[in-house]
């Protein structure tokens, strides 16, 4: 006996048995839809669907199918359409996935990247893709991890009254880290200031670019400022 999918118009070969057992409702081999065979059956295939293929069908109630040889070999064409069709779905359902982990990638590295910006290995690479995607980065610093390596003061030798200071800093925090305002102060006997003044990195660095402080590289700078008068004796330098 024949019966028909009400949905797709897939045709099928059935028993009694089957149907007895089913209750007359079936699943589709081809749209898995549940049909009651009940209402299309026939003890002959219809001449004019003598071509359409005879599919696999499964009772509601039962997971394993019920193979079923092909009744022509119009079939196999068939299988191959289907099998390249499923293979195109594959192949876009990969790159619509792939797409999305992407997406999620960069989520993620946006969200993350003050924190991907304060590490070594990533610092310089976070802060050149935010530059060409134009976002905003909290760039670490750390003032107390710059160390002043060497200090000394003389007479400028072409301005009278200016004192001219060359002193050697470096930066040991753990990664680069923007050059800081520095203070130079100076002081009597008794502690109290005298004179002060800060130094932005455009005023001691020579051709400053705003690029960052390298790790463990020391830079020389010079810093000319005003002589305070003899009741200055010493100086201090303080990092902001």
């Amino acid at each position: 006996m024949y019966t028909q999918c009400n949905h797709c118009n897939a045709i099928f070969r059935v028993t009694m048995k089957e149907l007895t057992a089913a209750q007359g409702l079936l699943r589709c081999g081809e749209c898995d839809n549940i049909f009651d065979a009940m209402k299309n059956l026939s003890q002959t295939l219809p001449e004019e669907r003598r071509f359409a293929k005879l599919s696999t069908v499964i009772p509601a109630e039962i997971e394993e199918p019920i193979p079923i040889r092909p009744a022509r070999p119009l079939e196999k064409l068939l299988k191959r359409f289907l099998n390249i069709k499923s293979w195109h779905s594959r192949y876009f359902l990969i790159i619509g996935v792939s797409a999305l982990v992407l997406l999620l990638i960069l989520q993620v590295l946006y969200i993350s990247r003050n924190w991907l910006a304060q590490q070594p290995m990533t610092s310089a690479l976070t802060q050149q893709l935010c530059a060409l995607m134009n976002c905003d980065v909290t760039i670490p610093r750390d003032v107390r991890a710059i160390s002043l390596l060497s200090r000394n003061i003389y007479s400028h030798p072409n301005a009278p009254k200016v004192l001219t200071i060359s002193a050697s800093i470096q930066n040991n925090a753990a990664f680069p880290q923007p050059y800081p305002l520095i203070e130079i102060s100076f002081l009597d006997k008794n502690n109290k200031v005298l004179a002060l003044r800060r130094f932005p990195p455009e005023e001691y660095m020579h051709n400053f670019t705003e690029k960052l402080m390298p790790i463990g590289v020391p830079d020389e700078l010079i810093l000319n400022i005003t002589d305070p008068g003899e009741d200055a004796i010493r100086f201090q330098f303080r990092f902001m």
